[in-house]
């Protein structure tokens, strides 16, 4: 089974090497740091028991679970509405690029001249043909549309002799990223229905910059779109994994929370028959949009005396090497294993 949400730090791509060194038989799996579940869901076991503290994560974990309907319902709308956006996007390009060209010879003094002409087109689009008429906002899609075009306009001016392919796939960038805002304010709404909450909370990971969560000081969503390379991208696949009986019967067997990972953990009263695996989020992203999560040398040392003194579980934890690591773990008769396609990244295990 594959995951049916991106998440950023996905283990996804080194399943070839975790996957052997899992115990054949567990009766109960735990992981208090699911994620985008890529683990859990590849794992055999009798019981599954996950965690994230990420709430927002967690709630769609739930829904799909409970096979909410409305989610489905939606996630398609959204899939078809990303579709039918590069339909729409082609009818309007000749109007785009006139645009573009009329802001390359200098007809615009400045910013405020060429968003009243960008605005001006975007309120000629028909949003039906992109979204149902009942999931379509006019005013707040011209914004969300005309904001990025207008931004990728004038970063485009900048540059320098670009080929006519790279002025359209950037043109239709800011086209494509106009719908992602909109979702992500659909996403924000205090007031939006959560089968629809939900599902454009999964769209927006799938689509977002490095599958990262984040939120801003008013604990709005705010991780941007992901780029050209996504435009083309859409859940067909994502969607099919979620409606699959696999699935289903997957989650027929799991307890899903939401709690502090000291607070799943303690909760276990493992056995050996038992197996818990760890991928804590120990690796900050410092960058212009976000400082995601960090996993602390404090929180490090917390998980290795539950591991290393408290549980009777086998247990496997992914992590990058580092002295502090080492210090932990090392001596203490334990499997060591590198994952080569990633530098200085290890698996430790008790068994």
């Amino acid at each position: 089974m594959k995951p049916f949400i991106r998440w950023y730090g996905s283990k996804e791509e080194d399943l070839e090497v975790i996957r052997p060194l899992m115990p054949e038989k567990i009766r109960n799996y735990y992981e208090p740091f699911v994620g985008g579940g890529a683990c859990f869901l590849t794992a055999k076991a009798e019981q599954y028991f996950i965690n994230d503290k990420c709430k927002e994560l967690m709630k769609a974990y739930k829904a799909i679970k409970a096979g909410n309907r409305m989610i489905k319902i939606y996630l398609n709308v959204i899939n078809n509405a990303w579709k039918k956006s590069d339909i729409v996007f082609e009818s309007v390009k000749a109007e785009i690029l006139n645009i573009k060209a009329l802001c390359d010879i200098g007809k615009y003094r400045d910013r405020t001249d060429l968003s009243k002409d960008v605005a001006a087109f975007a309120r000629t689009l028909n949003y039906s043909k992109i979204f149902d008429r009942w999931l379509s906002d006019k005013e707040c899609l011209t914004v969300s549309i005309s904001h990025n075009l207008v931004n990728i306009i004038i970063e485009m001016r900048k540059q320098e002799q670009l080929k006519e392919q790279m002025i359209e796939g950037n043109l239709k960038l800011g086209f494509k990223s106009g719908i992602y805002d909109y979702i992500m304010e659909l996403y924000n709404n205090p007031d939006q229905k959560d089968d629809l909450k939900i599902a454009a909370f999964i769209f927006l990971m799938g689509y977002s910059e490095k599958g990262v969560f984040t939120k801003d000081d008013c604990e709005y969503f705010c991780t941007p779109y992901a780029g050209k390379r996504f435009n083309g991208v859409y859940m067909d696949e994502l969607i099919e994994n979620i409606k699959s009986s696999e699935l289903s019967s997957r989650f027929a067997k799991t307890e899903i929370s939401a709690w502090e990972f000291m607070t799943f953990l303690k909760r276990t009263n493992c056995t050996s028959d038992d197996f818990i695996f760890l991928d804590p989020p120990e690796n900050a992203i410092e960058d212009e949009f976000a400082a995601y999560s960090t996993f602390t040398d404090a929180q490090h040392r917390l998980l290795a005396d539950f591991l290393l003194n408290e549980t009777k579980a086998r247990w496997m934890l992914t992590v990058k090497e580092s002295s502090n690591i080492l210090n932990m773990y090392q001596g203490k008769g334990l499997r060591m294993t590198p994952v080569r396609r990633r530098k200085h990244y290890m698996i430790i295990t008790n068994y």
